[in-house]
């Protein structure tokens, strides 16, 4: 037993040393495995990441994945499980650097060549502690970062990122350092600048010496002694990185590259995923929009701000990103990694095959569907003016959450067309929401859903099988705290079903009422009468006219 004792002591001794009094060796402090994606025989069990990944990469998460207890942690883990599909240098260029700042983390010590591996580690609790702090870029603290980013102008600024990786080297807060060729990710790779040098006889040449997580030591040797490692950057925008033969990362003079520096202390720690429940102070809006070729062409304000230059239907380039101050909707980012490398033209080239070339396709991997697009919006506490979100497609998901409050929109039509999404009062007292397609006849669900602070508590309301007619906006109001909603469409009557949803101390009730209809031009109100028994309760249908809300012009009691 002493023995036993003596060693655990020494091995907490040799985790815990000071390694960062030396220089980061990426000889050393570099893994000997290589960058891996989680598809096919590379993922541990499946190939999404694991409920118990999910909490311990961030704080608050429910203990299971209980969906009717926690539909805010299950609408984010939506978007978060496929957030290494592509790759995991995040994740490990992260716990590279801790393993040299505190000589041990998450179990594990340094130096990180200790551990053994090919394309991935060979041991799963390597593999997974490498998820986790993978999933750490979604963190709230990370994408308030990045949001300070785009709004400061310093996605594609060189200069500003050498700057922050010296500063980093001097305090031992070492950066990660992001680059990719275009703004939507195009091969979008993380790495560590370990080392930087400037000419004595100008500003430039900078360059950061670089680990790169898919340049192994032990394989590549001579990409680290023969400096074969180093962007080399003549301006802002002018930067050049040789990975390899086939593989150059570059500036590109500006147009749509991407190259910034984020401190390791911004990322590594545990922090809140952005729907959780006490993200109260700076407000951070949630939009994910997915489906079959559907995309977001616009997000703005009813101020004239716009995040894109353009309505375009979709958008591809960092050139599409509107930069006038006076124009552009700040605290607004796309989420550049998501998807990234993966997205499909819409018209791909025609290929002949053989059928010897002939491949299945794994149902994580199907070419017919966009991993989607990720929004993250900057709101402080409060500000609940109008949102819009314009959406191009036949078939689309849009996801909305902040701050306790979550909205799912889908859509579905035979044709492909805009519909444009108007939110207001979203996590207020009331919320208001204006839909206008451009399709023939799109058929909408939609459910919004308001978690209480205690957390586990809820209520819902969901509208189904609304069905619009072209060019002409429906708006649903939800008032009282959800307890009234109000459909109302200009011109035309509109059908609709339904579903009021509450969870009270682990107790769920359902309200449904089916085939309601609006009068054209006029409000329905639908109320029921009582929550504390609200299957059992009676709903109260009250006609309003639109210009004037609180005249009754019927009222129906439906049972």
């Amino acid at each position: 037993m002493r023995r036993h004792i003596i060693i655990a002591l020494i091995l907490l001794c040799a985790c815990s040393g000071i390694t960062h009094a030396r220089d980061f060796d990426p000889t050393v402090d570099g893994w000997r495995f290589e960058n891996w994606g989680e598809t096919g025989a590379a993922c541990i069990g499946s190939c999404d990441f694991s409920w118990d990944i999910y909490r311990k990469a961030y704080l608050g998460v429910n203990p299971t994945q209980d969906c009717v207890e926690a539909p805010l942690d299950c609408a984010f883990y939506e978007i978060f499980k496929k957030c290494a599909e592509k790759g995991n240098c995040g994740g490990m260029s992260l716990l590279s650097l801790a393993l040299f700042k505190y000589g041990g983390y998450m179990g594990f010590c340094s130096p990180a060549m200790f551990y053994s591996g090919t394309d991935r580690p060979d041991r799963d609790d390597l593999h997974q502690a490498i998820n986790i702090l993978q999933a750490r870029q979604f963190s709230a603290s990370g994408i308030e970062n990045l949001i300070d980013t785009f709004d400061a102008n310093e996605v594609n600024d060189a200069v500003v990122a050498f700057n922050k990786a010296r500063d980093g080297i001097a305090s031992g807060d070492y950066c990660v350092l992001s680059i990719a060729n275009s703004a939507m990710g195009d091969v979008a790779h993380t790495v560590i600048p370990y080392k930087v040098w400037q000419s004595t006889m100008g500003d430039y040449p900078k360059i950061m010496y670089i680990w790169d997580s898919v340049v192994s030591p032990d394989d590549h040797p001579e990409h680290y002694q023969n400096d074969d490692n180093a962007l080399v950057i003549n301006s802002p925008t002018d930067w050049k990185y040789v990975q390899s033969p086939t593989r150059t990362y570059s500036g590109s003079g500006g147009s749509g590259a991407w190259c910034f520096a984020v401190p390791m202390s911004v990322v590594l720690p545990k922090s809140r995923q952005p729907m959780a429940l006490d993200m109260v102070f700076d407000a951070l809006m949630t939009v994910f929009v997915s489906g079959p070729g559907a995309a977001a062409s616009q997000v703005s304000d009813d101020e004239g701000h716009e995040l894109y230059k353009t309505d375009a239907d979709t958008h591809l380039l960092r050139s599409d990103f509107e930069t006038d101050p006076a124009k552009r909707l700040k605290g607004v980012v796309r989420w550049p990694w998501y998807g990234a490398a993966a997205r499909p033209t819409l018209k791909p080239p025609a290929k002949v095959v053989t059928p010897k070339q002939v491949r299945t396709i794994a149902p994580t991997q199907s070419t017919d569907e966009t991993p989607g697009e990720l929004y993250f919006i900057r709101r402080t506490a409060g500000n609940t003016a109008p949102l819009n979100l314009a959406i191009n497609g036949s078939q689309y998901k849009a996801v909305i959450g902040v701050n306790r409050n979550l909205i799912q929109i889908e859509g579905n039509s035979t044709e492909r067309a805009k519909d444009v999404i108007k939110v207001s009062g979203l996590a207020g007292g009331g919320q208001s929401m204006e839909i206008s397609s451009l399709a023939a006849g799109r058929v909408l669900n939609i459910r919004q859903i308001r978690e209480e602070t205690n957390g586990g508590d809820w209520r819902s309301i969901e509208i189904k099988n609304l069905k619009t007619a072209r060019g002409i906006p429906v708006a649903i109001d939800v008032m009282e705290n959800m307890e009234t909603i109000v459909v109302s469409s200009r011109d035309q009557a509109v059908n609709f079903d339904a579903n009021i949803q509450q969870r009270v101390k682990g107790q769920l009730t359902t309200k449904s009422i089916q085939r309601m209809t609006t009068a054209p031009g006029q409000s329905l109100e639908v109320a029921p009468t009582g929550f504390r028994t609200l299957e059992k309760s009676e709903v109260r249908l009250l006609d309003l006219k639109r210009s004037r809300p609180t005249a009754a012009k019927n009222e129906t009691i439906v049972k």
